[in-house]
């Protein structure tokens, strides 16, 4: 009997104890390994498995497992990854950052009903739902930037070219731009590489001496540096985040990002990333790249809000307000889209710098 008596004691207790509870996650990354955005997808990788790392030791009885599936930003990759890491790896939670992918699987996602975290902008299909959009609404970056431009008379006054490329994600960023920038300038639409150095030299012949930049950061370098070579009195220059996320593209396609000093962009505020970036470098042996400290957060605010009630999980998500990210502070609007504060930065010495 007292045998019995203990037995039942304990089993109450466990049960009443769930922080006890052993938590079992199969976790699919779903990133852009190979193409254009490889680099952002394996910093990404990187900053994920980070996160993973550090979680597993504050949370040795947790058992995650995690899958990962290059979905090259593209559209039909991304959908046979989706379909890999549903149906045969049966995953709890997808982590991402390609708009084309999303967009192509939204429907899907909302059905299957698992959280998914998603750091590029969804351009279509945004709702109250399980898809949580890790970077701010086209309308709050490129409106803050296109907002800045337009009262800077400095850019203002100039004769002006916004350059953007044919993919839904810089076509919204475009939309956005054109929506709040209340000057006139031509917009040029990039549908292939062979673009760039065509329109660099009608915007030198032509006399642009403005140009925003709302392109891929190998394809923004690449324009940059066809512009720099045929136009010697060079406009003043504004990119997006891209210019941000892809400066690694920059320093190397140009040689030198000194060629860019003055150039301005819109970013997002810095977190408190100190603790992280020497984590980082322990693991890897480098600095920190672009997108990693995103990653790093994603990671974190799946795991640490996981319910193993998915509808619980992903409210907790949703109510996440966290002001200490490494990558900004972290909150949700009413249709999952983070809210995050803008920064104008300035190329200083080869070297992006806060303006404001």
């Amino acid at each position: 009997m007292i045998i019995l008596v203990c037995a039942i004691v304990a089993g109450f207790v466990i049960s009443n104890n769930p922080s006890k509870k052993s938590e079992s996650i199969t976790l699919g990354l779903m990133l852009p390994l190979t193409g254009d955005y490889s680099a952002a997808g394996q910093n990404m990788q990187k900053g994920m498995e980070l996160a993973l790392d550090q979680f597993k030791k504050a949370h040795p009885e947790a058992s995650i497992k995690t899958v990962v599936e290059d979905d090259g930003y593209d559209a039909k990759k991304g959908v046979s990854a989706y379909r890999k890491l549903m149906d045969f790896d049966h995953v709890d939670a997808i982590l991402m950052l390609s708009t084309p992918v999303i967009d192509a699987i939204h429907e899907d996602v909302v059905k299957a009903g698992i959280p998914v975290i998603q750091l590029g902008v969804q351009t279509v299909g945004v709702a109250d739902d399980n898809i949580f959009q890790f970077s701010p609404a086209a309308e709050a970056p490129i409106g803050y930037l296109a907002g800045y431009l337009g009262h800077d008379p400095e850019f203002s006054s100039k004769k002006v070219a916004v350059i953007y490329d044919n993919s839904s994600a810089q076509i919204d960023f475009f939309g956005a731009f054109k929506k709040v920038y209340n000057h006139d300038f031509t917009p040029l639409i990039v549908n292939s590489k062979n673009d760039l150095r065509g329109y660099a030299t009608k915007i030198a012949n032509e006399n642009y001496n403005g140009v925003v930049i709302i392109e891929s950061p190998e394809n923004g370098a690449l324009f940059t540096k066809e512009l720099l070579t045929v136009d010697k009195s060079v406009p003043i220059l504004a990119y997006d985040a891209q210019l941000q996320t892809g400066f690694g593209d920059y320093a190397r396609i140009l040689g030198d990002a000194n060629k860019i000093n003055g150039a301005k962009s819109m970013w997002f505020k810095a977190g408190k990333a100190a603790g992280f970036q020497n984590l980082f470098k322990e693991k890897y042996g480098q600095e920190p790249g672009f997108l990693a400290d995103f990653a790093y957060d994603m990671v974190n605010v799946l795991l640490k809000k996981h319910d193993n009630n998915t509808k619980t999980w992903i409210a907790n998500i949703q109510k996440t307000n966290d002001p200490d990210g490494v990558s900004g502070s972290i909150s949700f609007d009413d249709k999952g889209v983070r809210i995050q504060p803008m920064v104008i930065t300035q190329v200083k010495d080869g070297k992006l710098v806060p303006v404001e």
